[in-house]
């Protein structure tokens, strides 16, 4: 063995142990992906072609260096702003440097409330976010660009459509509305009633009571005529009135029956309230009195209370109120060939030539993962396997170690020939 040969071979054990530190002490790095290097053998060209017989190798070369793209083991760490991609794809953010790619998923909000990760880089994605808050979505579009998190309070919205579904009793008593008209403080005028909130222009809450009365001699089946009372959180009555009458065919489904609830005046100096009350669902049958289904589009004003991430990539704000409304949606890229992106410090890497350039989506869409809320992915390091491969590494350096001590033996044993 020459010199340069065995030089060869101790400088590719050094690199395997210097990747296999790396690994190892990367193993509790989040979002880390452990290298392998690859090497390969070295002959020189020769004058005598294949004729000249077998000459031997002249050692060996550090070829190239292969991340392994596995997923690591995600963990649950109950910080609503950890995020684990569950799948293909890497976070694009934006660094001092330039935009990079990682899978760390460590958020937080910076001082002017953009999101980003532990490092500092602005996490990239839509402005316009994707639909619902699920692991389903549309798309998001719009540019790229950070996600800004307003932590102002949310307006209130006064009640303007309420969508109001109950099952009527047939078996309710039929009331003679010419002898019984209705009356809000007379029971014996309505068979049934419900109450929901509402809400004004400046948020306040305020009691609708909707009552129900099946008509004699209206029909087969009966007319049930509707009307409204409109109390304050004292009790104190606001206003009342007449609403839809409701009809329904002989298997008790609804047929017709849709009304308008006006205030023109309200206590607080809000302004004048005019609700659609729609019963859409609503049926008729033998089972008791019951609210199906409610729906109404007012809320009170809101304060933020917090963030939550969904499946499809949503940035979620939370408010006090119980309402909820999306920033903007997390972008993940993906690359043709992952293995030719280049590791640069902070847990990111930069697109290549060889990586190809990063395609954009939202979360679970063209083939990437969705993301896990509260979670982390740490690194994939197998630190079994990493310690096996360092007692090899380890015993390959010596060995090239003892191939260099007998060359050079061997060379001092010819000088002292001269």
């Amino acid at each position: 063995m020459s010199l340069s040969t065995g030089l060869t071979g101790l400088q590719a054990a050094q690199t395997d142990l210097d990747t296999i530190g790396n690994n190892i002490a990367n193993v509790g790095t989040d979002g880390f992906k452990s290298s392998t290097p690859n090497f390969s053998d070295v002959y020189g060209a020769s004058l005598l072609g294949a004729s000249g017989g077998a000459t031997p190798g002249q050692g060996v070369l550090t070829s190239s260096l292969s991340q392994l793209f596995t997923e690591g083991t995600i963990t649950q760490t109950g910080n609503p702003l950890d995020v684990a991609i569950n799948g293909n794809g890497f976070f694009q953010v934006q660094t001092s440097s330039g935009i990079a790619y990682s899978r760390d998923g460590a958020l937080q909000l910076n001082a002017s409330g953009v999101l980003t990760n532990d490092t500092g880089a602005v996490v990239m994605g839509y402005s316009n976010p994707a639909s619902g808050g699920g692991s389903g979505n549309t798309a998001a579009t719009g540019p790229l660009g950070q996600i800004q998190i307003s932590q102002a309070n949310l307006a209130p919205t006064a009640t303007s459509s309420l969508s109001l579904d109950v099952n009527l009793p047939s078996t309710d008593a039929q009331i003679d509305t010419a002898t019984v008209p209705f009356a809000i403080n007379n029971p014996l005028s309505y068979n049934e009633s419900t109450t929901t909130t509402i809400y004004d222009s400046l948020g306040t809450p305020s009691t609708l009571t909707t009552y129900f009365t099946q008509v004699s001699g209206s029909g087969s089946p009966p007319q049930w005529q509707t009307h409204w009372g409109l109390t304050s959180a004292s009790g104190t009555l606001i206003s009342s009135g007449s609403g839809a009458t409701l009809t329904f065919n002989s298997s008790g489904a609804l047929t017709s029956g849709s009304g308008t609830i006006s205030v023109a005046s309200l206590p607080t100096g809000a302004a004048p309230l005019s609700i659609a009350q729609t019963f859409t669902g609503t049926t008729l049958s033998n089972l008791p009195f019951a609210v199906t289904s409610l729906s109404n589009n007012g809320n009170g004003g809101g304060q933020f209370s917090g963030l939550q991430l969904a499946a499809n990539g949503n940035v979620i704000a939370q408010y006090s109120n119980g309402s909820t409304k999306v920033m903007g949606t997390i972008a993940l890229a993906n690359f043709q060939n992952p293995q030719g992106l280049v590791a640069i410090p902070g847990n990111n890497w930069l697109a290549s030539t060889a990586s190809g350039q990063a395609v954009i989506n939202p979360p679970g869409t063209a083939g990437l993962g969705s993301l896990e809320a509260g979670a982390l992915e740490g690194s994939n390091v197998d630190l079994s396997t990493q310690l096996v491969n360092l007692i090899v590494a380890q015993q390959a350096y010596q060995a090239n170690v003892q191939g260099i001590n007998v060359d050079q033996q061997d060379v001092q044993k010819l000088l002292q020939l001269q």
